[in-house]
């Protein structure tokens, strides 16, 4: 095979092999990040124990980080809004689990993180799609890190730039 031929290939190789490694890198953080409405988790393990501490860093205006408290799981709309009726099928077909937890202060949007060797230095957001709210952990250069997203069951005005 002559140089020509082995350079779009290489280059396609490593296409895969980054794609991979980007989806990869999100799925071993999906059991360790989640979002947060209200006081419920969603994140993508169900072997969280009750009293589990985490560090809760809220979005939007007033955005600061505060230890809380994994109470326990729930499958309860009434306590845990992604669970309402008119969102529960497409949340749960995500593959989270939900958790109620305790906070200091009320949680609005927030991401919710369980394990310490997440960099808590990196840029925590949420923008809205047509029917819900994209949730981002990214560097400081713009690269994503994890995303989660929450369903709403109706229309929103999407923000989202690149979702």
């Amino acid at each position: 095979m002559d140089d020509k031929m082995r350079l779009p290939l290489i280059l396609i190789a490593l296409t895969f092999s980054c794609s991979a490694f980007s989806q990869s890198t999100n799925e071993s953080m999906d059991r360790e990040v989640g979002w947060l409405h209200g006081n419920c988790l969603a994140i993508k393990n169900p072997d969280i124990p009750s009293q589990h501490d985490f560090k809760l860093i809220h979005l939007g205006e007033g955005a600061a980080v505060e230890n809380a408290v994994v109470q326990e799981k729930t499958t309860d709309g009434e306590k845990c809004y992604p669970l309402l009726d008119d969102r529960v099928e497409v949340n749960t077909q995500s593959g989270y689990t939900y958790y109620l937890v305790k906070s200091k202060n009320p949680i609005n949007l927030a991401i919710g993180v369980l394990e310490s060797k997440v960099d808590l230095n990196l840029d925590f957001d949420f923008c809205n799609t047509s029917e819900g709210i994209q949730f981002s952990i990214s560097k400081k250069d713009g690269s994503l890190v994890w995303g989660g997203y929450y369903y709403l069951g109706y229309e929103s005005e999407p923000t989202c730039k690149s979702y």
